[in-house]
């Protein structure tokens, strides 16, 4: 997640929440009406916890092979240590020897491999990633990882310039084969325009998305963005990148990259997602509860820049947007279509202030799932699908939904639903009524 919601966030809306409806919700969406205490666990059917999968930030469904892929740091200490979207800067060395890595989950098995990142050497500080599989070869897969590193153009200014930079964030690139254990790394990109990564939406093998959750890495700045909403802090933006090659570039990371403004003017734009169809994007505002509906503009002429179709408010804050598409769906649509969008989040994001540095803090989860509504005059139906206290789950950032076929469960219109977060110990798997 790469929002910090203050606690002064609760002040405000203890204020004015009861006189103003904007601030009211805001109280709800950061937990304030939502005590620790009264967070009761919804763990649907026969609750799993999948070893050797500490803090996956993101995690994907890879239809063509069934398997999940996620991108996680492998070691609990390091995020405490050093965790740019968080605004942690605490210590850049341990961040030089962060070693996360990219795992793979087989969701019929609920064990997990960590793929031996081949020709990539450097630190890895997970966050966001995204897949891409030609249609010509299933099996291979290009995986797109933000990597959090420290910026040694800072640490090497002496004195120490505080006008650059502490953090260098940029986009690994690698290739894996289905079945192998290795993920080849093919290059590193890197422009002056991702500046706070949070997520990638990839639209082919050289083009993809990137959000910028934040336009201020730190300080006063950051702290108004953190407790304001869209009409007051709309400072930050998503941006297409076009690499010319794949290849590793031997005259540095900028090579061949460029960078457009595809969307500017939004408060906390976090994750990112594939929607209903080919030409859906997702994009969740975190801070403030939203799912928006997007689609490249068709009068951009360019075909880059993104036009707004609708937001959805849900009652959280909001990580990384998943959608589920109902394999066993008679059709689109239909009575017995199961199909939604699926929004993992936290019950009391108003407690990262506090929290965000302590490895025993508790951070409470909430999975939320909208599918259209059969209701008459109702658009969309909304429903809390999973929370935990935090005891079983600390934080949640993304989930993913595998359907479970009807045929196979007694004729039960069930799936799989896996979760995992930034700070979590472990993804769990639950089985849910869908």
């Amino acid at each position: 997640m790469g929002s910090l919601v203050y606690a002064g966030i609760a002040g405000l809306a203890a204020l004015g929440g009861l006189l103003y409806n904007p601030l009211k919700l805001r109280a709800e969406i950061v937990g304030l009406t939502r005590p620790l205490a009264s967070i009761q666990n919804i763990h649907g059917e026969g609750l799993k916890i999948i070893s050797d999968t500490v803090q996956c930030e993101d995690l994907h469904h890879h239809l063509p092979s069934g398997l999940l892929f996620a991108a996680c740091q492998g070691k609990a200490a390091e995020r405490f240590s050093w965790f740019p979207p968080l605004a942690n800067f605490k210590d850049r060395k341990a961040a030089d020897k962060s070693k996360g890595s990219i795992y793979v989950v087989d969701p019929r098995t609920f064990k997990s491999k960590r793929l031996s990142l081949d020709g990539f050497s450097g630190p890895f500080i997970s966050h966001g990633i995204d897949l891409y599989s030609s249609p010509s070869e299933p099996e291979s897969v290009s995986i797109y990882a933000v990597n959090h590193l420290p910026n040694p153009d800072y640490y090497t200014s002496s004195p120490l310039n505080a006008t650059i930079p502490n953090a260098r964030s940029q986009i690994e690139v690698f290739q894996h084969t289905i079945g192998t254990s290795t993920a080849k790394h093919l290059r590193s990109i890197r422009h002056e325009m991702i500046r706070t990564p949070n997520d990638i939406y990839v639209t082919a093998p050289t083009t993809f998305y990137i959000t910028n959750d934040h336009h201020y890495r730190e300080g006063h700045m950051r702290f108004i963005e953190d407790i304001g909403y869209h009409s007051v802090a709309p400072w930050s933006d998503i941006v297409h990148i076009t690499v010319g090659s794949l290849a590793r570039q031997h005259g540095g990371d900028e090579v061949g990259v460029a960078a457009k403004v595809a969307y500017s003017g939004m408060h906390n734009p976090n994750g990112l997602g594939h929607g209903a169809n080919s030409s859906e994007i997702l994009i969740v505002r975190a801070a403030a509860g939203v799912l928006v509906r997007a689609t490249v503009d068709p009068a951009d002429k360019s075909g880059k820049e993104l036009k707004i179709v609708e937001e959805i408010q849900l009652q959280s804050s909001l990580d990384n947007p998943t959608y589920y598409s109902d394999p066993y769906a008679s059709a689109p649509g239909a009575a017995d279509d199961a199909s939604g969008y699926v929004l993992a989040g936290l019950g009391r994001a108003m407690d990262l202030s506090s929290t965000h540095l302590k490895a025993d803090g508790l951070d409470p989860v909430m999975v939320w799932m909208v599918k259209p509504s059969k209701e008459e005059g109702k658009k969309w139906d909304t429903r809390l699908i999973f929370q935990d206290d935090s005891k079983t789950i600390r934080s949640a950032s993304a989930a993913v939904v595998v359907g479970i076929d009807p045929k196979e469960n007694g004729g039960r219109k069930q799936g799989w639903l896996f979760v995992t977060g930034f700070f979590s110990k472990a993804i769990v798997a639950t089985k849910i009524d869908l």
